[in-house]
């Protein structure tokens, strides 16, 4: 069984071989985290679990500060409404991983393939959101995620191509490099980003909102050349 080394300050924790309860007010200090395990209201800070292979752990209501993921890897695990806050996920590996009401706070998120995770066809929105993340580098190709938010976030080399991004809050980002192709904005709202290349011919935006001095870049994809 893979473990890892962490401290757990406060929270809720549920072993396969048991339980171990804590109020919040008593505090616990785990050992490891271990894969085939559940954790509840369980609060995480100030972690270095780069590299770990973590399968089928299930956490929920859990909260997760400084806690450095990098390259890690997460197999058929289960975060469900957890809160990231300065948190590095860097280049980790979501394979089969379920996110559901997850808030990302200020993390580090460069080079994810998220179409990895896993993403059930009978949720539409699978209620994330990402608040002045770095996702540089990351895929979200052909994903159905209607209703993400990413609220201030640099979103550079970003591979939304064939995604479903329908009611979507996209605002503040830095979107160079991005790659948009059959990509659903159908009631997005991308005011106040900027650098995105959104050719209108393959994309649908209808409804979508765009800051008006940043909307004139839509115009390239009419061959349209504007001159003062």
């Amino acid at each position: 069984m893979n473990s890892i080394t962490l401290v757990c300050l406060t929270g809720v924790y549920y072993a396969e071989r048991g339980l171990c309860l804590r109020t919040k007010e008593d505090g616990v200090k785990m050992q490891s985290l271990e894969s085939n395990t559940e954790y509840y209201d369980a609060c995480f800070t100030t972690c270095d679990l780069s590299e770990p292979v973590l399968t089928q752990a299930h956490f929920e209501d859990c909260e997760f500060t400084h806690v450095n993921f990098t390259s890690a890897r997460f197999s058929a695990c289960k975060f469900i409404n957890c809160v990231f806050t300065h948190c590095n996920l860097s280049l980790v590996d979501p394979s089969g991983t379920r996110f559901f009401g997850v808030h990302f706070n200020d993390c580090k998120l460069t080079g994810m393939d998220w179409t990895k995770a896993w993403w059930p066809d009978f949720y539409l929105d699978h209620e994330l959101h990402f608040s002045t993340c770095i996702l540089t580098s990351g895929s979200f190709f052909g994903l159905r995620l209607h209703g993400v938010k990413m609220e201030g976030c640099k979103l550079i080399e970003v591979d939304f191509r064939e995604c479903d991004l329908t009611g979507a809050t996209l605002t503040e980002c830095d979107m160079t490099g991005s790659l948009f192709h059959h990509t659903v904005l159908r009631g997005a709202d991308l005011t106040e980003s900027w650098h995105y290349a959104i050719n209108i011919f393959n994309n649908t935006v209808e409804k979508t909102r765009f800051s008006r001095l940043e909307a004139v870049c839509l115009l390239e994809s009419l061959g349209i050349e504007l001159v003062d």
